[in-house]
């Protein structure tokens, strides 16, 4: 049974949690189709029904949800992250510096705690696996807020 608040490894199983997230019905006339066809565009073991790429991105767009997309850069062994629309001030930074040494942090201990025992099992390594993927995400963050703050030298 898939979690509803965890990534899935695979987009096809993002699409069902998705559609299990938000109303199917609502976003099936969204789109134009009946609710059971997308009901069986939904179900990763549907054999007929399959969902297009255009209609999971208009999914995406529909729910503003992004589990589709973080499971497939899962699957590619990368990691999805919405950057900060924008920043201006040093206390902003000053903010982002601390939630990346947070996350860190978290992401550290996390290691510590599943290494007491001197076995890493997969429950443990998932949970670790989060807390990274989280501290990856706060570090683009920062590379954002000091994007920010980029100002031209005058030459003279």
């Amino acid at each position: 049974m898939l979690k509803t608040n965890a990534i899935p490894q695979c987009p096809l199983d993002a699409a069902y949690l998705l559609g299990k997230r938000h109303n199917a019905s609502d976003l099936a006339r969204k789109l134009g189709i009946s609710p059971n066809v997308l009901g069986n565009k939904l179900n990763p073991d549907q054999e007929f029904h399959k969902l297009s790429l255009g209609e999971a991105v208009a999914l995406t767009e529909l729910t503003d949800d992004n589990i589709i997309v973080e499971a497939w850069c899962q699957q590619r062994n990368g990691v999805f992250v919405k950057l900060p629309s924008e920043f201006s001030c040093d206390e902003e930074l000053s903010d982002q510096l601390m939630k990346l040494s947070e996350a860190m942090g978290s992401a550290l201990g996390e290691i510590r705690l599943a290494r007491e025992d001197g076995i890493i099992d997969q429950h443990e390594f998932t949970k670790i696996k989060e807390k990274l993927m989280h501290t990856v995400t706060e570090a683009l963050a920062l590379k954002s807020v000091v994007a920010e703050q980029v100002r031209e030298l005058k030459t003279v």
